[in-house]
């Protein structure tokens, strides 16, 4: 028997379960990172807490951030999962984390092209002067290629989740369970 499920459908799904694998493992490593920093902090070294600076500073928020995203890892999981199974939340939850990842990139995009101007205007690295002006276009341009490299696929698997395909597909998997359950109370 043929399978039910649409190309997009498996190569959706597997996408996020990976995904989510890959940023579960991501947030503990957090988790574990910002313990480091806090355990060196406070060692009683001086040089140790200067020296950490805005590391530490930032390592306060990194537990509450791997959590959430480990959460989100979670139910890429087991979104993914469920997708294959042909399941209708899944498909709006792993909708609203293309989304939420597109969001997430547009942020980051903004966050890097502020960054990468200062910085290349700054004329000094590791106090050190350096005339950065002649990397400013091709660190610009890296940014937006690498931006487009993951927001592209993205859009497509919008495109694809919101599409007829995977519509009939979810439609049919519906009405064979409804059908399968009356079956069943025969």
């Amino acid at each position: 028997m043929a399978d039910p499920r649409p190309r997009s459908v498996r190569l959706i799904a597997w996408a996020w379960i990976l995904s989510g694998l890959l940023n579960g493992f991501g947030a503990l490593a957090g988790v574990f990172s910002a313990g480091l920093l806090q355990g060196l902090a406070t060692t009683g070294v001086p040089q140790a807490a200067q020296s950490l600076g805005g590391a530490l500073g930032t390592s306060r928020y990194a537990v509450a951030s791997a959590l959430f995203q480990l959460a989100l890892s979670v139910v890429a999981v087991l979104a993914g999962i469920d997708f294959l199974r042909l399941k209708a939340w899944a498909r709006t939850a792993l909708e609203w984390l293309s989304w939420l990842s597109l969001a997430y990139l547009a942020v980051a995009m903004i966050y890097w092209w502020r960054f990468w101007n200062a910085f290349t205007a700054s004329g000094s690295f590791a106090e050190v002067s350096v005339d950065l002006a002649p990397y400013r276009t091709p660190g610009l341009i890296l940014g937006v290629l690498l931006i487009a490299a993951l927001a592209v696929p993205l859009g497509l698997m919008i495109r694809a989740l919101r599409g007829p395909a995977v519509r009939r597909a979810l439609a049919a998997a519906r009405a064979g369970a409804v059908a399968g359950g009356s079956e069943k109370g025969v």
